[in-house]
């Protein structure tokens, strides 16, 4: 259940855009809600959702979200709302270095497509679903589809067919991290409602439903992951051995022996290292150099070759590679200012 009164406080724009349009009952065909590292956009578009359909709404226009009518919505049972989503590793209660070693052992849930990406097939079985028109008393159909920025090109191409000829009584809500993602024909055919990024301690909280180890926490906050972006990173990658890495080669980095760990460990050279495997140790090299609160030459040295690191992931280069030129660099210049 969103705290729409946080909602109203973090969001206010949003906030008061959408309860406008659904006071007034002049909803938009299609909205675009888009922010980096805003948790809120899916459960905003939840909201909305229920909006339309709730019997009790307050003097806002937003739904009760406690009646039979919002909790079917929530469960995604309603007739007349598509809600397409990521799967996967979610839980109500915060995950233990224990759980989720057995999540990577299968032995918790079965593991779901670990990529997630909305496919041209996805958008003709909600034009398909919603062919018949409603079928409830409301009278008025909603889809929704998150992470849209992971659309594939012939879904999006699918989608604005959808969008140039808009159908009464149809809502859609898109929700992206990133608008340059997104088509510009299909972000010209919405409402775009912006989402600004969550505080440090915001998003603390939040992660800490998720995960129950507070180092852990601490460093994906201050490296700005999202609940989502973290919730992957928790499926897909071997997070906590990754962090383990990271302390140990940044305690021992003028070591000769800290480069063998990594060659051995959770880094083999035998394993299939990913970009946001690598990404991830190298934000818990920044989170442990800024921890150590020194401004002199070693420090702004070690800081720009991890930033230049990060930096260069966005580009098509080996991350393996990449990682072992970062470490040699780090170690070269930790013996250097010793």
């Amino acid at each position: 259940m969103l705290e729409k009164q946080m909602f109203k406080e973090q969001q206010p724009v949003a906030y008061r855009t959408l309860s406008n349009a659904l006071k007034s009952n002049r909803l938009s065909h299609a909205y675009l809600f888009y922010g980096k590292g805003s948790t809120m956009k899916s459960r905003v578009a939840l909201l909305v959702t229920q909006s339309i359909s709730c019997p009790h709404c307050d003097e806002d226009g937003f739904a009760c979200q406690s009646c039979e009518t919002c909790k079917q919505i929530e469960r995604d049972e309603n007739p007349d709302v598509y809600w397409l989503r990521p799967g996967g590793l979610r839980q109500t209660k915060p995950l233990t270095r224990k759980e989720l070693t057995a999540w990577w052992k299968n032995e918790l849930v079965v593991r779901e497509q670990k990529k997630w990406s909305i496919l041209k097939e996805d958008i003709l079985a909600i034009q398909n679903a919603f062919a018949a028109g409603a079928l409830t008393q409301v009278d008025h159909q909603t889809y929704i589809l998150e992470q849209y920025d992971k659309a594939t090109p012939s879904a999006s191409n699918s989608l604005l067919k959808f969008l140039e000829e808009p159908k009464d009584n149809l809502t859609g809500i898109l929700t992206v991290d990133e608008l340059a993602n997104v088509l510009p024909t299909i972000v010209s055919r919405c409402q775009l409602i912006p989402f600004r990024s969550r505080s440090r301690a915001a998003l603390v909280n939040e992660l800490e439903e998720i995960i129950d180890d507070p180092e852990l926490v601490e460093i994906l906050a201050w490296s700005e992951y999202d609940l989502n972006r973290a919730g992957n990173l928790l499926e897909d990658e071997a997070a906590f051995e990754i962090r383990d890495a990271a302390k140990a080669f940044w305690t021992n980095r003028t070591s000769h022996r800290a480069l063998i760990d990594l060659e051995l460990g959770v880094f083999a050279k035998d394993a299939h290292l990913s970009r946001p495997a690598v990404e991830f140790f190298l934000h818990c090299l920044l989170y442990y150099l800024e921890k150590d609160q020194k401004l002199d030459l070693a420090h702004l040295d070690l800081r720009l070759i991890l930033l230049e690191g990060i930096d260069a992931l966005r580009n098509p280069l080996d991350p393996a590679l990449l990682l072992e030129r970062v470490a040699s660099q780090i170690q070269k210049s930790s013996r250097a200012h010793r």
